[in-house]
């Protein structure tokens, strides 16, 4: 069903407005924007759409690049649902969720539901759980209001938080301090729920108590698959914009944005110069600066990631659709990365969708999606020392393959592809992926979507409130596209659902 516009009293003249970045932040502001009226030209330095959502096939073998685990689906179908139009993704619950693998080979299988999931834990271990999760819901519950569904809080919605729940999220605290007091920081426990702050780029160690909650997105709401992979979703809002008379400009750098009269009203690229109402800018909040000529942030940046896709001729059965191998010692590869360094030893998150979608590799074959955590780039670094750096990060994560038994033969591997903070460069400052560490309190908030001093643009996706991962970054620009389109006359609306 084609989407009508909404927009009233835009007859003789529809606002132009700029969406910078494509990624799915990106793509939610210009289809928000567009269903609501406006004239939207959206600009993508890269030749396709998705941001970091990228997809590669070889050989008969598909891969997503990007993200891979989907949580919150109801922001996926509210999108689409929003602007008038069915959702056209088919989401399937996973079964297991994960599967754990420690270096003692126990491995450990974790469902939605909670007896499966106990099955695999002693009984000390299982009331550990019990109360983490218990937790996790509680603090999700709390924040999920103001800090997912809400716009960015302001002072006041910070104070009526913190009042309300404050206490209850146990500030000053970190994250293994509070997971000590529940009993859930032992052996198996402790890297496992720690491992859940990765999810928003921070050192475990050093995050908050508060960003327990995530473990909750996951384990209590559930993690789906949508058929086709992820890559299915950009096609699906790629084809939403086409439908809706969006202005795809791709492959097409932005080099800076003209500022008259205190707003921001023409996009210099590396071929034109758009003259605009408004602009969404839904890129790495550093860039933003750049492109505005003002000094960049420099907190501490956020976790990167080194990935290996690998295209083999057989099966291994031991792998789970989403698996984890943990190191020996978990808290050393984080030291490592706190020195600019790849780890000797890191965690491995493997992901093999043709477990799922047979057709994502040739019968009796595999397509592994091999992530390792990874330093950003230095802000300052000479050619030899990076190559050196990065070609350490990718023998360590080979012979982490290695040791855990999950190494292939050379007759085995028929295609395969290399990612690291080189390549998300293009789409994060210095390639890390979610902005800036996510550490202490005040560090776990994301920023806000305006600039001072700045009239005319709004910031979206994953390095502003709500943060990162696909749901966010949809319910980002549906918040940047609600924004401005108040701003410009225009009547942005949609579900929501907390």
């Amino acid at each position: 069903m084609r989407g009508r516009n909404s927009g009233e009293g835009t007859a003789t003249r529809r606002p132009h407005v700029a969406v910078l970045g494509g990624g799915f932040a990106g793509m939610s502001a210009a289809l928000w924007l567009a269903h609501g009226g406006a004239r939207v030209t959206l600009v993508e330095r890269a030749p396709w759409l998705g941001g970091k959502a990228g997809e590669w096939r070889a050989a008969g073998y598909r891969f997503d690049t990007g993200p891979s685990v989907l949580t919150l689906p109801d922001v996926v179908r509210d999108t689409f649902e929003g602007v008038g139009s069915e959702c056209p993704i088919d989401f399937r619950p996973a079964s297991p969720l994960c599967r754990y693998i420690y270096p003692d080979g126990r491995v450990w299988d974790v469902h939605r539901e909670l007896e499966p999931t106990l099955e695999g834990l002693s009984p000390a271990e299982a009331d550990g759980y019990r109360r983490a999760l218990a937790k996790a819901r509680s603090l999700y519950e709390a924040a999920a209001p103001v800090f997912v569904h809400g716009s960015a809080p302001g002072p006041l919605q910070l104070a009526r938080y913190g009042l309300r729940h404050g206490l209850a999220a146990s500030p000053g605290r970190s994250l293994p301090s509070l997971l000590a007091s529940l009993g859930a920081d032992g052996p198996l426990l402790g890297p496992f729920f720690q491992r859940f702050a990765t999810y928003v780029g921070a050192d475990p160690r050093r995050a908050p108590a508060v960003l327990h909650n995530v473990a909750w997105v996951e384990l209590g709401l559930g993690v789906h698959h949508p058929a086709g992979g992820m890559y299915a979703l950009v096609r699906a809002l790629h084809a939403a914009l086409v439908e809706r008379g969006v202005e795809l400009r791709m492959g097409e750098a932005v080099e800076r944005l003209g500022v008259a009269g205190g707003a921001v009203r023409e996009v210099v690229t590396e071929r034109a110069a758009l003259r605009c109402d408004a602009v969404v800018a839904a890129v790495d909040r550093d860039v933003v600066l750049g492109w505005l000529g003002r000094e960049r942030t420099r907190r501490p940046p956020s976790l990167s990631g080194l990935v290996l896709l690998a295209g083999l001729r057989s099966r291994d059965e031991r792998l789970a659709h989403h698996t984890i191998v943990f190191p020996e010692r978990y808290g050393d590869e984080f030291d490592a990365i706190a020195a600019g360094a790849h780890p000797h030893d890191p965690t491995l998150y493997l992901n093999v969708t043709a477990h799922g979608e047979p057709g994502d590799a040739p019968a009796g074959g595999e397509n592994r999606f091999v992530m390792a955590n990874a330093p950003a780039l230095p802000v300052a670094d000479d050619a030899e020392t990076r190559s050196a750096r990065l070609a350490a990060g990718r023998a360590a994560l080979v012979g982490g393959l290695a040791r855990r038994g999950f190494a292939w033969d050379e007759d085995e591997l028929v295609a395969s592809r290399w990612l690291g903070p080189e390549d998300f460069a293009a789409f994060g400052d210095r390639g890390r992926l979610y902005g800036a560490a996510p550490h202490g309190l005040l560090g776990a908030l994301r920023p806000g979507p305006r600039l001072r001093g700045v009239g005319g643009l709004v910031l979206a996706g994953g390095t502003v409130h709500p943060g990162g991962g696909v749901p966010l970054a949809l319910l980002s620009g549906r918040a940047a596209a609600r924004a401005t389109g108040t701003a410009l006359g225009l009547r942005v609306s949609g579900p929501s659902r907390g």
